[in-house]
């Protein structure tokens, strides 16, 4: 058996709208087909893959239970610490957060040509964005220390 890559997450969420706003509208992922659970949710895509999975958690709850079992919801990224997500134009994605007003932090790490940014989605998950970095990126969120990385 050998992984090739991350298929999708799935969050679980009493704020479904929320949600999909945020992942629609400031990460650009589109709405798409999902099967016809018997529970409220959405299917967001990254072109024609399905990578971000939601279920509403409410009011049709034993139906979810049915189908992925029980889970205390909570909020936050509990023991998953953040979800990374690889882009492309990061100079049109920084000023795109910058006029939705969504705060973000970043940096940029020579080491592994990366240049990173972060932020929380509206159930407290952090989000990381990855851009392949140039000299000519600036840091135009909040600043995070620069990280050392032994040889």
């Amino acid at each position: 058996m050998s992984i090739q890559r991350l298929d999708h997450f799935t969050l679980r969420t009493p704020a479904l709208a929320a949600t999909v706003a945020f992942y629609q509208h400031v990460i650009g992922l589109s709405p798409g087909p999902r099967p016809a659970f018997r529970f409220p949710g959405a299917w967001l895509y990254a072109g024609s893959q399905p990578v971000l999975h939601i279920a509403e958690v409410g009011d049709k709850q034993d139906q979810l239970e049915a189908y992925l079992g029980s889970r205390d919801t909570g909020s936050g990224s509990g023991c998953l610490d953040h979800v990374s997500l690889r882009g492309s134009e990061l100079a049109a994605t920084q000023q795109h957060l910058l006029a939705l007003g969504q705060p973000f932090r970043e940096r940029v790490v020579p080491e592994i040509n990366e240049h990173q940014l972060f932020l929380q989605d509206p159930n407290g998950v952090t989000i990381e964005l990855i851009f392949p970095c140039s000299p000519d990126d600036h840091i135009v969120g909040e600043p995070m220390p620069q990280l050392e990385i032994a040889p």
